[in-house]
């Protein structure tokens, strides 16, 4: 192994990475796609959370109307709709207020899926003084109620964006601008992902000192056991490397 790692030469390295840290670098295009769709992504999460947090209180002041003041009745169930594949069952119902009629919307519970049909009644709260304004009287209900798939979803898709993307940016910002080059010997090569398109590579290399050193990372091709890999580590850390070339950075040219 020690002849393996004796050809981490300047001479055998690209011309880029013969220059001595720290090194002037740009982001690439996967770099700034990467950045782009992080931001629209955590965009979207925090606007979703303005947004049933607005409606929920909203909702939670209709409520407190509804209960404050509010006269029964007794409605008719008109539809049902189950959009977005069924994650959520919605009524239409309608009722009479003082000679005219009134439609409203619902969620229906989950106890109550199988029991509501088109022929089915309901008692509903109104505001004598706007009767538009109503609910069935036994169903509490919430933005988070309506919109918890989605929500959920979304607000896990930005957290992972703001807890992993960034740093990882960042780190490979450090590298690409104070890593030390050398070469990396392959120990293991696999292959995953849809498509198979990640191609997840460990390898072995030595520091400046001859200290001997781990890596994992992933790669652009398919390498064999024992190939050569280009490869940058902090000197302070060798703990932190990764192979080179790195897909959201790139060396200046002088």
């Amino acid at each position: 192994m020690e002849s393996e790692f004796s050809r981490a030469e300047a001479s055998v390295l690209l011309p880029e990475l013969v220059e001595p840290p720290p090194r002037r670098i740009q982001v690439t295009g996967n770099g700034i796609t990467l950045a782009v769709v992080t931001v629209v992504i955590v965009a979207i999460a925090v606007i979703c959370v303005c947004f049933v947090a607005t409606e929920d209180a909203r909702q939670l002041q209709t409520r407190a109307a509804l209960r404050s003041a509010s006269d029964e009745t007794r409605g008719k169930v008109v539809g049902l709709r189950n959009p977005f594949h069924g994650l959520k069952e919605y009524l239409d119902y309608t009722f009479v207020a003082d000679g005219r009629t009134y439609t409203g919307e619902a969620i229906v519970p989950l106890e109550d899926y199988h029991s509501i049909g088109l022929t089915s009644s309901l008692s509903i709260r109104y505001r004598p003084e706007n009767p538009a304004l109503s609910h069935p009287t036994d169903w509490e209900w919430s933005a988070m109620q309506e919109f918890d798939p989605y929500f959920v979803v979304v607000l896990i898709a930005g957290l992972g964006c703001i807890l992993f993307i960034p740093p990882q940016i960042l780190f490979e910002r450090r590298l690409a601008a104070e890593g030390v080059a050398t070469i990396g010997v392959v120990t293991k090569c696999s292959v995953s992902g849809k498509g198979r398109s990640f191609i997840d590579l460990k390898y072995d290399f030595r520091t400046q000192d001859g200290k001997l050193e781990h890596g994992r990372g992933r790669f652009q091709y398919q390498q064999e056991i024992g190939a050569n890999i280009l490869l940058l580590y902090l000197p302070q850390k060798p703990q932190k490397n990764i192979p080179y070339p790195i897909s959201t950075w790139r060396i200046a040219k002088s």
